[in-house]
């Protein structure tokens, strides 16, 4: 009997880790890919202008500490003239990594290089199976991060 309902837990657990590694994937792409469809639309008008310099944007795999806590994922980079945006995105995929801290599913970070402006930002469900971003104000859960928000740190390198 014992060893029926460890093979259950066992798969109870592995299912709640495929669905929240779903959620992750989904968060971070929508993170990420929000991010460079912006920077998109703003090169077209960049490069519409004369003398034109077009946003750098790259992406690249990425570690990060929260805490005690390694983070394993993507960091995005959008470069204009002197100012950067750097957005890091990630979770941990092993035990030895640790865990999100404040019952998260991911975190990440908005970091505006020459600036003083950082953001720390958690990923929570929301809803019915639903996970969003959220900004961690004094280490407690703040705004939602939406597209005006991204936008508005895609300006800030702009200006």
């Amino acid at each position: 009997m014992e060893g029926i309902q460890d093979k259950n837990y066992a798969a109870d657990y592995l299912s709640l880790k495929a669905a929240n590694d779903q959620l992750r994937e989904r968060g971070k792409q929508w993170l990420l890919e929000t991010l460079s469809d912006y920077c998109a639309e703003i090169n077209r008008t960049l490069l519409a202008q004369p003398n034109p310099l077009p946003l750098q944007v790259g992406r690249q795999a990425w570690e990060f500490k929260v805490g005690n806590s390694l983070m394993v994922g993507e960091r995005l980079g959008v470069r204009y003239r002197g100012a950067t945006l750097i957005v890091e995105v990630g979770w941990p995929r092993e035990p030895k990594h640790g865990h999100v801290p404040d019952q998260g599913l991911a975190r990440g970070r908005i970091s505006l290089i020459e600036a003083k402006a950082t953001d720390e930002l958690i990923l929570k469900h929301r809803g019915s199976g639903e996970a969003v971003w959220y900004v961690i104000e004094n280490k407690k859960l703040g705004e939602l991060v939406t597209e005006a928000r991204l936008r508005a740190y895609l300006q800030a390198i702009l200006t």
